[in-house]
């Protein structure tokens, strides 16, 4: 008997077809085996299932068995014994592998989900194979028409990482490195290309497509004409989340796909312009998440307190020329940015609050930084309080809960496109599977 847990259970499956083990997270709702359709989450470009961590232990405490499998090359998975290095795959090999591994986990159908290069996969084997996906929940879909290049992709990839939660910038790059850079970039070079929109007609799922409202990498011109082109699908928008609203929003996202599984949306109206169809959601309730004591209210205050703080010490003459500098800087920045900041105590009110949060993060390992190497020579006590000043920045972004959404339901009207003459959705993997 397996007992639920929150932490994942990992697992290890031996495919034949690749001579390789593929390593995956599993959170199993029932005893023994999956009874009921799985969901199965797709990690992106040169990810594991590592950041999918969040929302796999949500949906496992709201009765899905959940599987997040690491795809060879990335994560724990090897690469494929045949495969040469750096062996970043495209979309079709990466499609091949996971249905590999789901013949050798007895898995007939599944519930696919998506986040960004993870949406192509899933994509591709709802448009071949329509008898192994029973659902499909498409996460910030790539590749948008207007960033088709290895450049220009990548250079929203960076855009985007203001915008989210500052704790999956590290966890990402922490990734990049240790899955290996030559493979990110030819697997962004081999997959940034997809013809996407070619598929679309053939898949025959209900289908949900989610966009994070700040997502710089998919737009929302792009995101309502992605939609529009399949039989059956819905677009809704997260307030305040960017590309991996799985993350981010993991509360609001559990929610979200939870309602669409069980079909709340089959029947939804879809005449209502910005319909909430998951009220906004403030993570400071989330059982499953670390406890953040501070609002946003209260970080605001904090902000403040903490600008005249820094602009005071700037004026105690017995420390170092750097060091009161240094805190006259970090003064007028803070007070700065906290006014555009959209929450209670902003005046502007542009800047959205996990922009807010990396800045202060930015500046909390710039102060730690500067306090062990610029002012080497200066008084000790100024580089404490500035070392001071900056670990208490990196605190307040980590106490501080950040509420997600509302999601809200896009009013879509379906188009129905023939798929290209020279597509056959069976020949790839038929091919591969007969050798």
């Amino acid at each position: 008997m397996f007992k639920l847990a929150y932490a994942p259970y990992k697992t290890w499956t031996t495919i034949p077809s690749l001579g390789i083990r593929m390593h995956a997270r599993t959170w199993l709702a029932h005893e023994d085996e999956l009874h009921r359709v799985p969901v199965i989450l797709i990690h992106g470009l040169a990810l594991s299932s590592r950041y999918m961590v969040p929302l796999g232990r949500r949906l496992a405490s709201m009765g899905h068995d959940v599987m997040a499998p690491d795809l060879p090359g990335f994560g724990r998975s090897p690469a494929p014994k045949m495969s040469k290095w750096p062996a970043g795959p495209d979309v079709r090999e990466q499609s091949n592998h996971l249905l590999a591994w789901m013949d050798a986990n007895g898995i007939h159908k599944a519930v696919l989900c998506g986040n960004s290069v993870g949406v192509q996969i899933a994509v591709e084997i709802a448009a071949r194979f329509p008898d192994r996906v029973e659902r499909l929940i498409l996460i910030a879909p790539t590749p948008d028409p207007a960033y088709r290049t290895p450049a220009r992709q990548y250079a929203r990839l960076v855009l985007n990482m203001p915008f989210e939660s500052p704790s999956i910038n590290p966890l990402m790059h922490m990734e990049y490195l240790s899955n290996g850079l030559p493979r990110m970039v030819q697997q962004l070079r081999r997959t940034v290309h997809d013809p996407i929109e070619n598929r679309l007609s053939h898949v025959q799922a209900p289908t949900l497509v989610v966009r994070g409202q700040y997502d710089k990498t998919l737009t929302q011109q792009w995101a309502e004409e992605f939609t529009s082109l399949l039989p059956n699908g819905k677009l809704v928008v997260v307030d305040g989340a960017a590309h991996n609203a799985h993350y981010t929003a993991a509360p609001l996202m559990s929610q979200l796909i939870h309602r669409f599984i069980g079909g709340r949306f089959d029947t939804q109206a879809t005449h209502m312009s910005n319909e909430v169809v998951v009220p906004g959601m403030d993570q400071g309730r989330d059982p499953l998440a670390p406890v953040k004591l501070l609002s946003p209210r209260m970080h605001g205050l904090l902000d403040y307190a903490s600008a005249g703080l820094c602009l005071a010490l700037a004026g105690v003459s017995h420390w170092g020329p750097r060091t009161r500098q240094l805190f006259a800087i970090a003064g007028l920045s803070t007070a700065t940015y906290s006014l555009m900041t959209n929450y209670e105590y902003g005046l502007v009110r542009k800047l959205p609050m996990t922009v807010h949060l990396n800045i202060d993060t930015c500046s909390g390992l710039k102060l730690l930084l500067a306090a062990a190497t610029l002012l080497r020579g200066e008084p000790v006590g100024g580089r404490w309080a500035v070392a001071a000043q900056g670990t208490f920045n990196l605190l307040a972004v980590a106490a501080t809960r950040v509420p997600m959404g509302p999601a809200r339901l896009v009013p879509m009207q379906n188009l129905h496109l023939s798929a290209p003459a020279d597509y056959h959705p069976l020949a790839d993997y038929q091919s591969t599977h007969s050798q």
